[in-house]
C-alpha cells in the first residue's frame, strides 16, 4: 500500500504546486482560459474594438470608432467582404487597462471577434500584449507609439502610425534647426504612455548634445496638474514637449501662458486629439504645434482623405477629425488583408496576407513585410491658427519672438 499512497501523495502535492503558480501569475491565469478560435460564422466577420467613448479621453475613441464604422458602411454596402458582411462590436473602457482587460476577454470569448482593431492608448495596449499570444489573435492599428508594441516585433500587432520616437524627433529636430531652442521641458502622463514619450524625448535630446530643462507629470484621467506647472514654470524652457490628452494639456498651456510664458513654444505629439484640444484651447491655441501620424483630414487632394470624407457623409457626419481619419485608415488596411486573405479566413492567412501589404494615397502609404510591422514612419507638423491645424514644413521664428 505504501507505493499508491506515495503516489497518490505526490500527484496531490504536484497539483497544488501548480495550482499555486497559476494563482500567484494573475495575468496568465487570465490569459490561458483565452480561445483561440476565431469562427466566421454565416455571413459575418466580427472586430473587436475596445476605446474610450466617455471619460476624460472619450471624444478621441468615438471619433475612431465613426471613422471605422464609415468605412464598414461603405464596404456592406457594395456587398461585404467576399460576400461576408462586417460587424464591429465594440466596447467603451474609459482609457483604463483592467477594464480593456474585461472587454478583450468578452470579446474574444463571448462575442467570438475574428480580429481587433482600432484599440487606444499605450497603457490599454500594454495590458492586454499577453492576451493576444494567447489568443492568436490579430491586432490592427493600435491607436500607440510605444515603443513596446514594436520592439521586439509583435507577431500580432500590425502598427499604421509612427512610433513616439518618431514623433519626438521631429519635434526637436524642428525646435533646434528652426528657431534654436536649447532649453526643452517634458509634460506627460504618469504611466507607460508618459515613460514612453521620456525616453522618447531624451533620446533626441541625447542626440543633439541637450538635456531635459525641466519635467511635469500628471496623473492619468485627470485634468489640472498644478505641481508640473510650477516645475515646468521654474526651468524657463525655450519649448514644452507635451505627452498627453487635450484636457491636461489644455489646461498646461493655458496655465503657462497665464503665467508669462507666452513666447515659449508649446509642442503635443498626435494622441492628444488635435480637434479637442484646439477646442478646449480657445484663443489660447494659436501658435501651437502638433505632430501628426496621417495627413490633414480637410486636404481633400489625398485620395485616403477624399474617400474619407465621403464615407463619412453618407453616414450623415462632416465631422473631419486626426483620429477619425486614423480610424478610418486602419479600417482600409484590415479590410484589405481579409479580402486578400481569400475566402478561407484563418489567423495565419490574415497575419500571412498583413505580411505583404502595400497601399499607396499619393504621397503617403503603409508598407508592412515579414521582417516588419511597423506600416509607416511619416510624421507631419501642424500649427494651430485660428482654431485650425495648418499643415506647415517648419516653425516659423517669427511666430514665438520674444
Amino acid at each position: 500500500m505504501d507505493g499508491p499512497r506515495k503516489f497518490f501523495g505526490s500527484a496531490v502535492l504536484l497539483l497544488i504546486g501548480v495550482l499555486v503558480i497559476l494563482l500567484a501569475s494573475g495575468e496568465r491565469v487570465t490569459a490561458q482560459f483565452l480561445s483561440r478560435d476565431h469562427p466566421i460564422s454565416g455571413g459575418e466577420i466580427k472586430i473587436g474594438m475596445s476605446s474610450a467613448q466617455t471619460g476624460r479621453v472619450g471624444l478621441l475613441g468615438i471619433e475612431i470608432r465613426r471613422g471605422c464604422e464609415a468605412y464598414f458602411t461603405r464596404v456592406n454596402r457594395e456587398g461585404g467582404v467576399a460576400g461576408r458582411r462586417l460587424v464591429l462590436v465594440h466596447y467603451d473602457d474609459h482609457y483604463e487597462p483592467v477594464e480593456t482587460v474585461s472587454n478583450t476577454e468578452h470579446l474574444v470569448d463571448e462575442d467570438k471577434v475574428f480580429a481587433l482593431l482600432d484599440f487606444l492608448g499605450t497603457p490599454t495596449c500594454r495590458a492586454i500584449l499577453p492576451m493576444l499570444n494567447e489568443a492568436n489573435i490579430v491586432l490592427v492599428g493600435p491607436i500607440s507609439g510605444a515603443s513596446i508594441l514594436r520592439q521586439p516585433i509583435q507577431h500580432l500587432i500590425f502598427n499604421t502610425r509612427a512610433s513616439y520616437g518618431e514623433e519626438a524627433e521631429t519635434l526637436v529636430a524642428h525646435l533646434v534647426a528652426d528657431i534654436g531652442c536649447k532649453k526643452i521641458a517634458l509634460f506627460r502622463q504618469d504611466d507607460s504612455f508618459g515613460d514612453a514619450g521620456r525616453v522618447a524625448v531624451v533620446e533626441a535630446l541625447r542626440r543633439r548634445g541637450l538635456m531635459l530643462a525641466g519635467e511635469g507629470v500628471y496623473v492619468r484621467n485627470s485634468v489640472n496638474a498644478p505641481e508640473a506647472l510650477y516645475h515646468i514654470a521654474k526651468a524657463k524652457p525655450d519649448a514644452v514637449i507635451l505627452f498627453g490628452t487635450y484636457k491636461p494639456c489644455a489646461n498646461l498651456i493655458r496655465g503657462a501662458k497665464q503665467s508669462g510664458m507666452k513666447n515659449t513654444v508649446f509642442c503635443n505629439v498626435s494622441i492628444v486629439g488635435t480637434e479637442p484640444l484646439i477646442k478646449y484651447l480657445a484663443e489660447d491655441g494659436n501658435g501651437v504645434i502638433i505632430s501628426q501620424v496621417v495627413p490633414s483630414p480637410d486636404d481633400d487632394s489625398s485620395p485616403l482623405v477624399h474617400d474619407y470624407q465621403a464615407d463619412m457623409r453618407l453616414i450623415g457626419s462632416t465631422n473631419f477629425s486626426y483620429m477619425g481619419l486614423e480610424g478610418y485608415l486602419n479600417s482600409v488596411v484590415l479590410v484589405d488583408a481579409l479580402r486578400r486573405a481569400g475566402q478561407d479566413l484563418t489567423e495565419d492567412s490574415l497575419v500571412g496576407s498583413l505580411e505583404h501589404l502595400s497601399l499607396k494615397f499619393g504621397t503617403f502609404g503603409i508598407h508592412f513585410s515579414p521582417e516588419t510591422r511597423q506600416g509607416t514612419h511619416q510624421v507631419f507638423l501642424t500649427k494651430v491658427d485660428h482654431g485650425r491645424a495648418i499643415p506647415i514644413e517648419k516653425l516659423d521664428p517669427a511666430d514665438f519672438a520674444k
